[in-house]
């Protein structure tokens, strides 16, 4: 049930969901140029947001055919490493298969894994990858029908945008990095009549954002999301997610006009069933690297597989 919040942080960012043709913000949408003490006027606002929609719809096509490494830290109580061994602390290499993604085990608790580990680990990437390329597959069928079935999902929830929100404008903030970006700041308070229709739309409805924006892509730099009252399943008889809960995101421009995530963080309790569930995890992501559609990619996993000196990671 958990996992199902966490589709809080995929309207900010791809997940591999979907695979969806870029699309270019109206030709009529200039950057923001407002002196930094004046606020943008509400159409200039609606421009910036529809350019945003636009910059997600085009990282959730290049998310596809990214691969990337990942490293998942989880903990029994939020904090620092003071609060002892952490439950979870594995490194990935992450792989788009067409349909979602695959994740590689390449380290676990500090411990890189051998290099025959990894090379099944190749071979099951391999298999996956041929599969996604014989239409005569069986499974793939179904595996081709989950997709699309999220993928419209998502894109639902990306175009909710629009509607499921109060907008504001909360001023404008240098953030810090390589070069620091001027970014817009702005808060999303979910409107009481949105929500309905999908999971991804009753949790806009239950959760309030705040977005650092890069005026000149749209692409969201930065941003916070708190669930703002409970989010029931089944009318709570299958689960709920306490009010509170919060997700914290940090992207990074891989091309240009390109945004994927780099830091996931996201804590949350409530019940699954009969038990209490808690959970608090931080993603670290990096290592970009465009890998292209399924036949690019087995062209690359099977030219690695033939390498004597394979080393975990790659390629």
């Amino acid at each position: 049930m958990f996992a199902v919040w966490v589709l809080i942080a995929l309207l900010a960012q791809g997940a591999a969901l979907q695979n969806v043709p870029p699309q270019e913000a109206p030709s009529n949408q200039a950057p923001l140029n407002a002196p930094s003490n004046e606020a943008p006027s509400n159409g200039a606002l609606r421009q910036l947001l529809e350019r945003m929609i636009a910059t997600m719809h085009r990282g959730d096509g290049e998310d596809a055919l990214e691969a990337r490494t990942e490293h998942w830290m989880e903990r029994a109580r939020p904090g620092a490493a003071g609060d002892g061994e952490p439950v979870l602390d594995r490194v990935y290499r992450v792989y788009p298969t067409g349909t979602g993604t695959l994740k590689l085990l390449v380290e676990e608790r500090g411990v890189r894994v051998s290099q025959e580990k990894y090379r099944e680990e190749l071979r099951e990437l391999e298999q996956t990858l041929v599969w996604a390329l014989d239409p005569d597959e069986p499974e793939q069928h179904a595996r081709v029908e989950k997709f699309q079935k999220r993928s419209a999902e998502r894109r639902r929830a990306v175009e909710a945008f629009r509607d499921s929100y109060t907008l504001s404008w909360q001023g404008r903030e240098v953030l810090a990095g390589r070069p620091p970006r001027r970014v817009e700041k702005l808060l999303l308070d979910p409107k009481p009549e949105s929500g309905g229709g999908s999971v991804a739309t009753e949790l806009l409805a239950a959760s309030r954002l705040t977005l650092w924006v890069d005026p000149e892509s749209g692409g969201v730099v930065q941003l916070d999301a708190e669930l703002v009252r409970d989010l029931l399943f089944g009318g709570g008889l299958l689960g709920k997610i306490n009010k509170g809960g919060r997700v914290h995101i940090e992207q990074t421009e891989v091309a240009p006009g390109i945004w994927l995530p780099r830091l996931t963080r996201y804590e949350a309790e409530g019940r699954k069933l009969f038990t209490h569930e808690r959970i608090y995890r931080t993603i670290e992501a990096g290592e970009f690297r465009r890998v292209g559609p399924p036949a690019e990619l087995l062209t690359l996993v099977r030219r690695e597989l033939g390498n004597a000196q394979l080393q975990a990671g790659a390629p």
